[in-house]
């Protein structure tokens, strides 16, 4: 799994989210948790349709707060600004950062609405970059900047369903 490594200029998120502890072990389930509520209350339309983003895509990343181990989970999607945002709505400004892009391996999700397999394999690959992917690379993560991930029209019910995984990274001298 060869990732592209390139400059990304800062960007705009507006969206959805939950304060949520991953130090803890419920992190993972309040996120899970979440991701269910999302689609449940189909807060995907309503994104779209009020915050009329210039290309489709969610974004999804975890920015950290003052409290240890605390983040708010947001997802979202891109935005020239925040003037259409709701009072419900989070937002968050992404610096400028170089990343290492690694898609997902393609899963079949026509036959699974609840996408299982993908989340695993969303998973496993973080589990990658962090466990092998870092140690043989010339890179080191960017703690200053944040990682997220992409979602765009090619993981809705297709048979090659993917995603993007996008991680800051410094080049090591």
């Amino acid at each position: 799994m060869n990732p592209i490594i390139k400059k990304k200029a800062a960007f705009k998120v507006a969206g959805y989210g939950i304060k949520t502890n991953i130090a803890e072990s419920n992190g993972t389930k309040d996120i899970a948790s979440f991701w269910s509520n999302y689609d449940g209350e189909n807060l995907e339309s309503k994104l779209y349709d009020v915050l009329c983003p210039p290309k489709h895509g969610e974004v999804g990343l975890c920015v950290p707060s003052s409290e240890k181990g605390n983040v708010i989970y947001l997802l979202g999607v891109i935005v020239k600004d925040f003037s259409k945002v709701e009072q419900d709505m989070i937002t968050v400004e992404v610096p400028e950062a170089e990343y290492a892009i690694f898609t997902t391996p393609p899963v079949d999700t026509t036959n699974n609405p609840e996408q299982n397999e993908f989340s695993e394999v969303i998973k496993s690959t973080w589990k990658y970059i962090f466990e092998e992917w870092f140690k043989d690379s010339d890179y080191v993560y960017d703690e200053s900047k944040l990682d997220f991930e992409f979602y765009d029209e090619r993981c809705h019910n297709r048979q090659d369903t993917v995603m993007d995984i996008y991680v800051p990274v410094k080049k090591i001298n």
